[in-house]
């Protein structure tokens, strides 16, 4: 049997085929254009002032173009729709050669023959009208196929096999495209199309995504950077080789950042600058990287201190390089620098990492007082207000009475000492209310056994309280004694049904121009060695309190061992705390022996079901053994 292919002449399938297409292109592509970034653009939008805001670039077309390309296509879809549903399909009708005769399936041949008889009377040539003789040569040709088929044997089996009196037919395939894309005339045109899809377009994006993706890591930052960090970075290292380090990375030397010719003049100025307040505030003199050596370092480093030192950058154009810079250095410090340095288990370099965070957010330098985040506060004015006023920190402000506090800050005017402490209000302050080493089910911890860290943080200053999810049964850890271990590991086991999600809050950085929300770091540490005992654990949505659970591995011997627990917050200055944490690990000889496990099994009652069957197969034993001695006798 052969095979004959048709081609969509009239466009009834192709608008089937076309249609489907479309609708798997379009559809998925408004989706995304109506939900796939909905809200962001209110989300990340600051809400608190800034003093430095990102030029606006001109937005690309790109947005205008989709939406046009979606609209285009929704429109296209409509219009085949409409054609698909308008479109008039002829289905192809079997032939029944009892249809013809007018009789029902299966009838006997006499009824056959008399049928046949009856219709040629009926539709003979000479028997009917000069305007029918047409059609009467039609369907008597008809009715001669049809009863040829019903009596002669081998167009009967013909028929029953293949449909057909004559045997197997060829068999059609329709193709739902238009005949027009394989005709001669076209097929150049044909071709071409299939040449720039598959041979440019397809290949372009497919190699531009492959190299994007070569590129970057996961996080998002450039393969050649990780690289330059993981050879340079070392465990004992200082803040400031941590910076220089930061400005090597190859983001620095992107279109848009990198160093170029017509900018050395504006940079020197800016350089002189950072000197001069370096040397008078930092007491230390701000020079060139002699390990990076690089133009688009050096620009880094130059912009990088100018945030620290608030140094005010007239060119348009550099200073917003320079906030794309710090929002850039944010991201590498936070998923480059400090993954690197937590994986290794360094906790110095880690704290100090932290340090550069909370600097490149508040645009702050190494050691300044908390108070140059209050607005208001300067350079110029705030070492005259440590010096005569002794005042140093926010938290030593707010701990001062409301005349006091005018007083330490006569500095301002009145606008500025209300606004002063108005944000000094909204500075979180934070405590560690309570930090609990046990070992779950145990009084004692022994050496090599999973210990239990619990802490509980609490926001002092916090504007409202969480309320419990409903139905949870809520005991705080600060109520729970150390020695009541049954109630300490029902806290480990249901504390997670008590949290509440809370929504970070934003913190106030006006020198940093992007969103940034306040977010914490815990760090537990054995801080004679310089070691993480485990990983710092990133804390999102601390607006009230918040309860951490960590488990790791006793010390391998017995004795007193000091820890370091810190939270450190990635945004301000002045607001970390420090606790000491104490663990005492004991041999495993001093717990308690435990009960012997009664094995025994109880004999079963008289009067019991499991009594009786005892009884039963005591006797059915005894009847066999007295069985197997008479035979034995025998």
């Amino acid at each position: 049997m052969g095979a004959k292919y048709i081609y969509d002449e009239s466009g009834v399938t192709f608008f089937y085929y076309a249609l489907t297409v479309l609708s798997l292109v379009v559809a998925p592509a408004t989706l995304y254009l109506v939900f796939g970034k909905s809200g962001s653009d209110a989300e990340l939008k600051p809400k608190t002032p800034k003093l430095h805001s990102r030029k606006v670039r001109a937005k690309s077309n790109l947005p205008n173009i989709r939406m046009m390309l979606v609209l285009a296509g929704w429109a296209l879809i409509f219009v085949l729709s409409y054609k698909v549903k308008t479109t008039e399909i002829k289905e192809a009708e079997m032939w029944d050669p009892f249809k013809v005769l007018g009789i029902d399936s299966g009838e006997s041949e006499e009824t056959i023959t008399k049928s046949f008889r009856k219709l040629s009377l009926k539709w003979h040539p000479d028997k009917v009208s000069k305007d029918l003789k047409e059609k009467a040569g039609e369907m008597m040709a008809e009715i001669n196929r049809a009863y040829k088929t019903l009596t002669n044997a081998e167009a009967r089996e013909n028929y029953e096999k293949f449909g057909n009196p004559d045997g197997m037919q060829t068999q059609s395939m329709g193709i739902a495209l238009p005949k027009l894309l394989v005709e001669a005339h076209t097929s150049p045109f044909v071709l071409m199309l299939y040449g720039l899809v598959f041979g440019f377009i397809m290949p372009f994006y497919v190699g531009r995504w492959w190299y994007n993706s070569t590129r970057y890591q996961k996080d998002g930052i450039l393969n050649p950077t990780m690289g330059t960090f993981f050879k340079n970075i070392r465990e004992h290292i200082s803040q400031r080789n941590l910076i220089e380090l930061l400005t090597a990375a190859s983001e620095f030397s992107e279109e848009g950042l990198k160093y170029r010719p017509s900018e050395e003049k504006a940079l020197s100025e800016i350089a002189e600058k950072v000197q001069r307040i370096s040397r008078r505030h930092a007491l230390e003199n701000f020079t060139p990287s002699k390990k990076f050596t690089s133009k688009d370092s050096w620009k880094a480093n130059i912009l990088l201190h100018a945030h620290f030192f608030r140094v005010k950058i007239s060119d348009a154009d550099l200073a917003d390089q320079q906030q794309q810079l710090v929002m850039t250095a944010l991201t590498l410090v936070h998923r480059g620098l400090l993954q690197i340095s937590t994986v290794h288990n360094w906790y110095n370099c880690s704290i100090l990492l932290m340090n550069i965070s909370q600097m490149l957010v508040q645009g702050v330098y190494a050691f300044d007082a908390p108070l140059m985040q209050l607005p208001g506060i300067t350079w110029e004015n705030q070492p005259a207000i440590y010096k005569d006023k002794g005042l140093y920190s926010i938290n030593q402000l707010m701990r001062m009475p409301a005349a006091e506090q005018c007083q330490a800050l006569d500095a301002l005017n009145d606008k500025q000492f209300e606004e002063a402490i108005r944000v000094a209000k909204m500075i979180p302050r934070i405590e560690i209310s309570r930090a609990l080493l046990t070992v779950v089910g145990d009084r004692v911890i022994t050496h090599q056994s999973i210990v239990t860290l619990v802490v509980k943080i609490k926001v002092v200053n916090a504007h409202k309280t969480v309320t419990p999810r409903r139905g949870a049964a809520v005991v705080e850890i600060e109520e729970i004694r150390d020695e009541d271990t049954a109630a300490i590991e029902n806290f480990v086991a249901n504390y997670e049904k008590t949290v509440t999600k809370q929504s970070p809050p934003e913190a106030y950085c006006p020198h940093f121009s992007g969103r940034k929300d306040s977010q914490w770091w815990l760090c537990f540490a054995n801080y004679q060695g310089g070691k993480l005992v485990v990983p710092p654990v990133r804390i999102g949505d601390l607006d009230t309190d918040r309860v951490i659970v960590l488990s790791f591995q006793a010390p391998a011997m017995e004795g007193k061992f000091k820890f370091h627990l810190s939270v450190k917050s990635d945004s301000y200055i002045g607001c970390d705390v420090l606790k000491e944490v104490e663990m005492t690990v004991v041999n495993p000889s001093t717990l308690p022996t435990e009960p012997p496990v009664d094995d025994d099994i109880s004999e079963p009652e008289q009067d019991s079901i499991a009594a009786q069957m005892a009884q039963m197969r005591g006797q059915q034993a005894g009847a066999r053994r007295a069985d197997d001695e008479s035979s034995d006798e025998d």
